[in-house]
Formats: structure tokens, C-alpha cells, sequence
């Protein structure tokens, strides 16, 4: 049903209503069959600008001339509206976004808020189902009232074929049914004849979402932005402009593992509903969606094979995509291709935004901070590298963490940055130098303020203090340990070498263990490569505190001798002595005592013929840990006590600290539980103050011994308790189950229920099952059971 609007030609210089504009123009037949014009509402005006009519058909705005293309030979028939047409189904398997779909229609829903949400923005990288989402938000508002009607418009911001702001209109007021010859020339005319259009319908109690689909700027759609009234707009984009149209922003990113999983099965149900391969192998699906990057194109893509190849199981396809180097060759289907897609953002980038682009790819690890962008590219203001991050991460080619300020790329975008890479091998090459001599030297400037005592003053100047340096190593631990494989598989030799040995003492600091072996014999590798006789000698010992720190002791001990024999071959008495003193400590663990003894014996005396106070200040520690297990407590505390004395010499904090809690062990085997007690506690505070929280729960443990000995139950459940959670949260297995048993004991003395006790013994052997130590965990299980 159509609804005229009286009409009357205006006369020269009589002031022209919106009414009388809107009825200026031929109607078009639209769809439905329904008359279609553009209008303008009751009494109103272009941008609220006065219109006036000059006798000769055209219309004055501002000094413009705006044609309405009147015709004077016959009157015009009145303006209506036609029926929009319904937007593009949703395309087959949108899943997983229910969460951004129901906060994009809060933000969309029309209400009468002061300041109502008119435009909301989806970004996202190419392939992350940013038009999946927005058409179902469009098909749901529908369903829900929310709009009459929707708008869709495919900008084809990223295609060959992309529109610009005239031609967004052009297309938006043909949808609008607007005749194409009464469409005027120009975007403001055509801006002012499209808000035209969206009053006449809100007067007829219309609500239109207006969808602006692959958007690249906000040139494209700032005309479509509907002002005020129950009108919204809504723009995808893999670039953010959100803040020139005043848009609410929903960033949209990959699905989680679950979610990655349920949306390959359900593309390969909809081809093939009795298939289960994915059912059956379900942790091959895992690996192929993490080797997606959960990215929803690349899991369409990758479902896709599995139809395609009947016989392909999901292990076999997450095989064939381990390489990165190779998985954008296996993430194509005929016109559907990650690389595809990426290319199109690649190319809009401006030169110094791609150079910058491709030699982030260089960076092996996870993540990087800015400061590590700038000493890739060399840029020397920090200032100008965070803009041209900011420009790659509007872009949605990188992403910042809100929290952190680091940035990182999705895995196939790297993969992608690196093909480009790979074009420029000379930049990449000199960029790669770039960034291995920065994580060198900053990872040595970092042990030299966690570790002061090996190295000289002046040294570790770039942080301000342990804490910085600490911090920067917990930030930066993933890319230097891919730093190692990195430098290794570059030739660097050295470099792997010297990041394995400034590494090394955080790791195990921090409990790092496995990364620790991992890049161990990295360095071992990268020693024998280069016929480094002296550096293979010191890798060796490397390997072998990796495997003593593991529990591997017999493999321990092997790696110590060989790193014995070459630093004999080589007349290094000082490596040597290290290597023998490391060969105590197997031996100590392996419970060989009187072995232990003799090497740490030969050890002292190397070290005091050298004149290596710190070395002699570690062996006779080491002496003193292995004469108590010789039960000689008396010699015992004499090594501990001339151990602790040479350390607070050195100022050697962290094996001072390390001292009191061995003396303090002594002290409780000889019944002085008030001085073991002290020990304790200062080493407690000590190891506290390093954040050292393996040896703080060490500490925590022996109080708690010292403290059930002296009859102070709470207080000695209390630190039991605090020890078993410290080693908990480091996965120190085996010394959970120590301190567990240690606690179960103290609740025993304490008379603490029956059930409490064997709970704790049990969970003392499921600690110990856990890490391989069979015979500690039954003996658990036989106390549990008295």
C-alpha cells in the first residue's frame, strides 16, 4: 500500500520544505512492487540547511547546486517507500559466536538513549568470519523486531573491484529503491538524498540496519552513518577506523580449541553426516585446529579436505600442516585460501608499514615487545616503530595485548610475513643479525643483575634492578629459548651458545627445566658444529646441571665425566674443577656418599690452588650437604658455617641464602631447634627477597620440620602447608612429595584426624607416582597404611 504526499512545484526563490523535496522525482518500482522514492520528512532539510528553487529546476544548498532532476513536462507522483530486500543467508556453519552475536544487538538495539550506539564496528583479520557474524546478527534482529528491514551493502573494501564513497551510495539508494536516473551526482547530494530516503521510513515506523560489509576506510561509509533516530549502522572491517565514525568496537578473534573442533565436525556433517573421523581421532582435530590458529576460514578450508579425501584422517592432514612453512599451501580449497586473503591486506599496506611487516617474521618466538621491534628495524625513536605497529595492528595483521603492550602475530599470518621475507633475503638476513645480538646482549645484562656475583661491575646497567631484569627474562623466555634453535639453524654458533649460558641460570631459577635441557643441547649441538673444543666441554656441563635439576641423574653423571675428560684434555683446571664438583652432586643424589665426599674433596682443593674464593665457598657447601648425609653433623656444620662466612664476603646473596638453609638442617639433626629455627627463617626472608620460590618452599618445608620438633604445631602445619603450595604451583613433582609426607607426619603429631593424615599420605605417592619415583611413593602409601 503506497501513501501519497501532496505536492505543489515551487515557485523562484520560495523556500523549498523537505515535504516538497521529497516529492520532487519520479517513483521507481522497487522490490515488492512497491512504488520507491527517496524523501524527506515533515518540514525538514538537507543537513537542516535552507533549500531554495530558482525557476529553473534546480535546488540551492550552501551555495551548491544540488540537481533533483524535476520534471517540468508532468507532475510527479507521490513518495513511498519499497520493501527492502532480505540480506544474504547466513553462510553454512556459523557457530561459536553466540557471546559477539548477543553484544552486538545490545549494542544495536533501537532505544531512546541520550547517547544511543549508532554505529558498531566488527574488525577483524581476514578469515575470522567477521560477515559469517554480521549476517546472523542481521537475520536475528529481524527475527526479533529489532528492524524492519536491512540494508546490505558488500563494499568489497579488500577486492579489486572496491567502491568508493559515491559508488557506496549509488548502490545504497538503488537498495533503497531509488530510480538510477533520479540518483544525483556527487556524495554529499547523494549523502543528503540517502538520509532523505531513512526519514521518510522512520516517519512510516521503519527501522533499518543498515550492514556495510568488507569495509576498508572510513572514507567508504561515513556518508552511511544514519544520525539520529532509530536507524544503526554496521561495519566489518579488517581495518579500524572506529574511531573517525564514532563506533562502538567488537574486536573480534580466533575460537577457542572446543569451539575450533565443533566447527570443523559440523562443515563435515553438513557433506557427510555419518562421517566420524573426527569423532574417532580426536586429538589429531586438536592439532589440525591449533595448526589453524583456530582460525574459522583455515578450519573451513581444512574441513574441506577431509571431504574432499575420503580416506584422510585428521593426524594425517595435522601432519601434513607441522611445517609453517608448507601450511598455507595445505589451508587452499579451490577459491577459498588463507593466502589469498592475507595477500589483499598485505597489499594496501604503504611501503615502511610492509618492510616493517615482513621483518617482524624474523622474530622466532610468540610475541615481541616495541622495544625489540625497533632493534629489529633498526628505527632509532621508539616513537615511530609503536606507530607503525599501531598502523600494521589497525590493519588486523598484528594484535597488541591491553596488559602487557606486546605484540604478537597469528601463526598464519607469520607464516605469510615470512614468504614475503623470504623475497628480501639480504634485509631479513641483516634484521635476523639484528635481533640475535640484542636478545645476547640483553639476556647477559639481565643474569648480570639476577646473577651479580659472576660478573664484573658495570654490568647489567640497562635494568635498573633485579626486579627489571627478572620481569624482562619472565616476558622474553619463550623467544630466547626459539632464539637458541634460531641462531643454531643460522649458523650462529656462538650466539646459541652465549644465550644458552646467559640463559641458563633463570631457568632454573624459575623452574624452567624442560626449556633448560631443550636448549642445553641446542648449545651442545651448535659447539660440535663448529669445532669449538672448549665450548663442546662447557655445553657438556650445561647438559648436565639440565638433566641433575630433571632427576636424570645416572644421565647426569655421564654428561659431567665427558665434560671432565675434555676439560682435562684441554689443561682447563678451572672447568675441571666445575665439572668434578658437578659429579659430587650426582653422586650425593645417587647416594654414592663416599664418592661424593672424595669429589668434593678434590674439588676444594682445585679451587683454593686456583685462588677461586667463589668455587671454594660452593664446595665446601657442598661438602658440608654431603658430610651430614655421612651423618658427621659436627664437620657438617664447621663446612656450612666457613661456606656461609666466604659467601657474605662475596656478597653472594643467593648461596648465602642457600647456606643457612643447609646449616640450619645440621642444626636440627643435632637437636639445637631454636638456632635451626633462626637459619631458617633468615633463609626463608632471604630466598623471599631473591624471588627464588623453589628454595623459599624449601625453606618453608625444613621450618616446618624444626617447628613440629618444638612442639609449635600450628605454626609447623602452617609453613607445611605453604611449602606444598609453593611446590605445587612450580610442578616440582618429587619435592611435593617430600613435603607432602613431611606434612603428613606433623598432622600426625599434631593429633589431626586420621582422615586428614592418610589424605595427605596419599597425596604424597600421587606426587611421587607422578614424576617416575616408584619406591618413594609406596613407602608413602605403607606409612599411610600403619
Amino acid at each position: 500500500m503506497t501513501r501519497e504526499l501532496p505536492w505543489k512545484k515551487p515557485r523562484a526563490g520560495q523556500p523549498v520544505t523537505g515535504r516538497e523535496v521529497a516529492a520532487s522525482g519520479e517513483g521507481a518500482v522497487g522490490a515488492g512492487g512497491d512504488i520507491a522514492h527517496a524523501a524527506l520528512g515533515e518540514q525538514s532539510t538537507v543537513e537542516h540547511t535552507e533549500l531554495r528553487a530558482d525557476g529553473t529546476g534546480r535546488i540551492h544548498q550552501a551555495g551548491r547546486d544540488i540537481h533533483v532532476h524535476e520534471h517540468h513536462h508532468a507532475p510527479l507522483p507521490a513518495a513511498v517507500q519499497s520493501a527492502l530486500a532480505p540480506p544474504p543467508a547466513v553462510p553454512a556453519g556459523f557457530t561459536s559466536r553466540s557471546e559477539e552475536l548477543e553484544e552486538l544487538l545490545d549494542l544495536l538495539r533501537p532505544v531512546a538513549d541520550p547517547e544511543p550506539v549508532v554505529v558498531a564496528s566488527v574488525l577483524g583479520m581476514g578469515g575470522m568470519g567477521k560477515t559469517t557474524l554480521a549476517l546472523a546478527v542481521a537475520h536475528a534482529a529481524i527475527e526479533r523486531g529489532l528492524f524492519s528491514g536491512v540494508l546490505f551493502l558488500d563494499l568489497h573494501g579488500y577486492d579489486d573491484t572496491t567502491l568508493d564513497a559515491d559508488q557506496v551510495l549509488d548502490a545504497a539508494l538503488r537498495a533503497l529503491g531509488t530510480d538510477p536516473e533520479r540518483i544525483p551526482p556527487g556524495a554529499d547530494q547523494r549523502a543528503a538524498y540517502y538520509r532523505a530516503q531513512l526519514a521518510v521510513r522512520e516517519q512510516a515506523g521503519e527501522r533499518v540496519l543498515v550492514l556495510a560489509d568488507n569495509a576498508n576506510a572510513a572514507e567508504q561509509v561515513r556518508h552511511l552513518v544514519p544520525g539520529a533516530g532509530p536507524h544503526r549502522l554496521l561495519v566489518t572491517s579488517r581495518d579500524d577506523f572506529t574511531a573517525a565514525l564514532g563506533a562502538r568496537l567488537v574486536d573480534l578473534d580466533v575460537l577457542d580449541p572446543e569451539q575450533s573442533v565443533a566447527l570443523m565436525a559440523a562443515a563435515l556433517r553438513r557433506t557427510l553426516p555419518k562421517d566420524r573421523r573426527i569423532a574417532d581421532d580426536p586429538d589429531g582435530a586438536a592439532r589440525v585446529a591449533e595448526l589453524c590458529g583456530h582460525l574459522p576460514l583455515a578450519l573451513q578450508i581444512a574441513a574441506a579436505q577431509l571431504v574432499a579425501e575420503k580416506g584422510l584422517k585428521p593426524s594425517r592432514l595435522a601432519d601434513d600442516m607441522h611445517d609453517l612453512g608448507e601450511r598455507l599451501d595445505v589451508l587452499e580449497d579451490g577459491p577459498r585460501a588463507v593466502r589469498a586473503v592475507l595477500e589483499r591486506s598485505y597489499q594496501r599496506l604503504s611501503l615502511p608499514h610492509a618492510e616493517l611487516f615482513r621483518l617482524l617474521a624474523v622474530n622466532p618466538g610468540p610475541d615481541l615487545s616495541t622495544e625489540t621491534a625497533a632493534a629489529v628495524t633498526s628505527i632509532s625513536k621508539l616513537r615511530d616503530v609503536r606507530a607503525r605497529l599501531v598502523a600494521l595492528s589497525k590493519a588486523s595483521l598484528i594484535r597488541q595485548d591491553p596488559d602487557t603492550g606486546r605484540w604478537h602475530m597469528h601463526d598464519l599470518v607469520r607464516a605469510y610475513a615470512g614468504e614475503q621475507a623470504a623475497r628480501h633475503p639480504a634485509h631479513t638476513a641483516t634484521a635476523l643479525q639484528r635481533l640475535l645480538d640484542h636478545y645476547t646482549f640483553t639476556t647477559h645484562e639481565a643474569e648480570a643483575r639476577v646473577n651479580p656475583v659472576e660478573h664484573g661491575v658495570g654490568v647489567g646497567q640497562q635494568f635498573s634492578g633485579r626486579a627489571e631484569a627478572l620481569a624482562w627474562l619472565a616476558a622474553e623466555r619463550a623467544n630466547l629459548v626459539a632464539a637458541v634453535h634460531t641462531a643454531h639453524a643460522a649458523g650462529r654458533y656462538e650466539t646459541a651458545q652465549h644465550l644458552t649460558s646467559h640463559l641458563s641460570f633463570y631457568l632454573n631459577l624459575r623452574r624452567r627445566l624442560d626449556d633448560h635441557l631443550d636448549i642445553a643441547r641446542i648449545a651442545l649441538a651448535a659447539a660440535h658444529d663448529s669445532r669449538d673444543p672448549r665450548g663442546e666441554a662447557s655445553a657438556w656441563i650445561e647438559l648436565g646441571l639440565a638433566l641433575q635439576a630433571l632427576r636424570r641423574f645416572e644421565e647426569a653423571e655421564a654428561a659431567h665425566r665427558t665434560a671432565l675428560t675434555q676439560h682435562q684434555s684441554l689443561g682447563d683446571h678451572q672447568g675441571e674443577a666445575t665439572a668434578r664438583s658437578n659429579i659430587g652432586n650426582v653422586l650425593w643424589a645417587l647416594r654414592r656418599f663416599e664418592e661424593a665426599e672424595a669429589a668434593h674433596r678434590t674439588t676444594l682443593s682445585q679451587y683454593q690452588a686456583l685462588g677461586d674464593h667463589h668455587g671454594e665457598a660452593v664446595a665446601w657447601d657442598d661438602l658440608g650437604v654431603v658430610l651430614q648425609a655421612l651423618r658427621r653433623f659436627e664437620e657438617a656444620e664447621a663446612a656450612h658455617r666457613t661456606a656461609l662466612t666466604r659467601h657474605q664476603d662475596l656478597g653472594d646473596h643467593h648461596r648465602e641464602a642457600t647456606a643457612w638453609n643447609n646449616l640450619g638442617v645440621v642444626l636440627q639433626a643435632l637437636r639445637r631447634f631454636e638456632e635451626a629455627e633462626a637459619a631458617h627463617r633468615t633463609a626463608l626472608t632471604r630466598h623471599q627477597d631473591l624471588g627464588d620460590h623453589h628454595r623459599e618452599a624449601i625453606a618453608w618445608n625444613n621450618l616446618g620440620t624444626t617447628l613440629r620438633s618444638r612442639g609449635a604445631m600450628v605454626e609447623a602445619i602452617d609453613a607445611g602447608e605453604r611449602a606444598v603450595g609453593l611446590f605445587e604451583n612450580l610442578d616440582d613433582r618429587h619435592r611435593l612429595g617430600a613435603a607432602s609426607d613431611e606434612l603428613a607426619d606433623t598432622l600426625l603429631a599434631a593429633q589431626r584426624p586420621a582422615a586428614e593424615v592418610r589424605a595427605m599420605r596419599e597425596a604424597s605417592a600421587a606426587a611421587y607416582r607422578a614424576c617416575g619415583a616408584v619406591e618413594e611413593a609406596e613407602k608413602a602409601l605403607s606409612k599411610a597404611d600403619e
